[in-house]
């Protein structure tokens, strides 16, 4: 398996332990301390966190297919990048972080979407079985 593969798979198995704990933090730990809006959010940003962290495994599992892929690599970087920024950003915001990051949530989500049509178009290529 290649190297890239298993690094993708233990960021996956981290940030998929992370959405689990946020979620369970914003279920138990912050309703009556932020206001319903933020706490619906958050939800939205721990179900973002668990789909595409699965989509990391899922070009993980593309890569060992075909370990060359200049598209599965971007993908990959692509989906990292919308973790951060844009469930990243509903975290720190709900938690007081100034909301001039609102603004860096439009490029996640372009990530977001940029990185699944990188894979579908890689899965494409992938040679037949």
């Amino acid at each position: 398996m290649p190297r890239l593969s298993r690094s993708l798979f233990l960021i996956a198995g981290i940030s998929l332990m992370l959405a689990a704990m946020l979620s369970a933090y914003g279920f138990h730990g912050l309703p009556g301390k932020v206001p319903d809006a933020k706490l619906a959010s958050w939800g939205w940003a721990t179900q973002f966190q668990m789909f595409h962290s699965i989509g990391l495994i899922i070009i993980g599992f593309m890569l060992a297919k075909a370990p060359a892929s200049k598209l599965l690599r971007l993908a990959a970087a692509l989906m990292m990048a919308g973790l951060v920024l844009f469930p990243g950003r509903i975290y720190a915001t709900t938690l007081g972080a100034p909301e001039m990051l609102v603004e860096v949530a439009p490029l996640g989500g372009s990530s977001f979407m940029a990185g699944w049509l990188l894979t579908g178009i890689a899965g494409w290529r992938l040679p037949a079985a």
